[in-house]
């Protein structure tokens, strides 16, 4: 499973680091991001963190930050509504994309009423080739029939469901990995057993969802199940949302957040099927120094069946 890495001879040697792996250790993966005062927390070190399992202190064996590759799946609310936002999305496509590098993967999905049914379409698979992807989001994700005006709500959480899933088909590795929903976090309710495993599935592929949130103002009245939208799974999984009245601009803050975050591994506890919930905190002296930050990181995991990658 993807959130557990199996590390083979690695070395890392960083400013304050120099940390050795033998083949075999299984690891879990916390990705976290730190910010005041609306911006983003650069430079900390390992020594800045101190991070909780199940209320118990767990070592930091792994630290990360910006060297490490993304896998990012850029998710679209396909309604008619928006349709001006994916149409602006895909005209500043370049600029929206501009923080992708060399080893970046992205993917493309697009989630809507299809012949009166919910639906997620996988419009572009897995690319390192950020012109294709452009194109794509020119092409494919703007001429996909969107459903008529009014025609009602999709799921939010089977979407992302769809795009977890997407996620775990992939390679394991030391890679970031994210979902960027581009919607106004309108939908329908879900049953809790179904928004639980779709947050065990965004944990299983150790997937952060962050929202742009295009027409936020609206508020969501849900007859029923409480509604969980893209703030709840990003709340869930340590991500962010950010309003905006530009869905391009706000792709593009969005990725350039992600960029940012820190990773955070360390040794597995508990037995097989169990969720266990992590907490991520600043260190004291990090604390004194930044009174404002806040830390963002996803609130639990389950363990696998298995503490060996498949």
């Amino acid at each position: 499973m993807p959130y557990l890495i199996v590390l083979q001879m690695l070395v890392l040697q960083n400013a304050q680091d120099r940390s050795t792996f033998q083949s075999g250790v299984a690891l879990v993966h916390v990705d976290a991001e730190v910010r005041e005062n609306g911006r983003p927390i650069d430079g900390l070190g390992k020594e800045s963190f101190r991070l909780t399992d199940n209320g118990k202190p767990q070592t930091i064996v792994y630290f990360g930050h910006e060297e490490e590759p993304l896998d990012v799946v850029l998710l679209f609310d396909a309604r008619r509504e928006l349709r001006p936002d994916v149409k602006r999305v895909a005209e500043g496509a370049h600029a929206a994309l501009s923080d992708l590098r060399p080893g970046d993967h992205v993917a493309e999905m697009a989630f809507g009423v299809t012949a009166g049914d919910c639906k997620t379409d996988l419009i572009l698979d897995f690319t390192g080739d950020f012109d294709t992807a452009e194109r794509s989001l020119g092409n494919q994700a703007i001429q996909r029939e969107p459903a008529p005006k009014g025609s009602g709500f999709c799921s939010i959480q089977r979407g992302l469901a769809k795009a977890a899933q997407l996620l775990l088909s992939q390679p394991s590795g030391k890679r970031r990995r994210a979902i960027v929903i581009i919607t106004d976090d309108k939908g329908i309710p879900e049953r809790p057993s179904a928004v639980s495993n779709t947050l065990h599935d965004l944990w299983r592929a150790d997937a952060v969802v962050l929202g742009v949130l295009v027409h936020s103002e609206a508020v969501v009245v849900s007859i029923g199940p409480p509604y969980r939208g893209a703030r709840s799974a990003a709340e869930k999984t340590g991500g962010d949302v950010l309003k905006t009245g530009d869905a391009a601009e706000g792709l593009r803050e969005m990725l350039h957040r992600l960029r940012t975050r820190y990773s955070l591994y360390y040794a597995p506890q508990g037995k097989t099927g169990e969720e266990r919930k992590i907490r991520v905190q600043l260190a004291p002296d990090a604390a004194k120094r930044y009174p404002g930050a806040v830390v963002l990181a996803r609130t639990g995991y389950v363990m696998p069946s298995s503490n060996n990658v498949p």
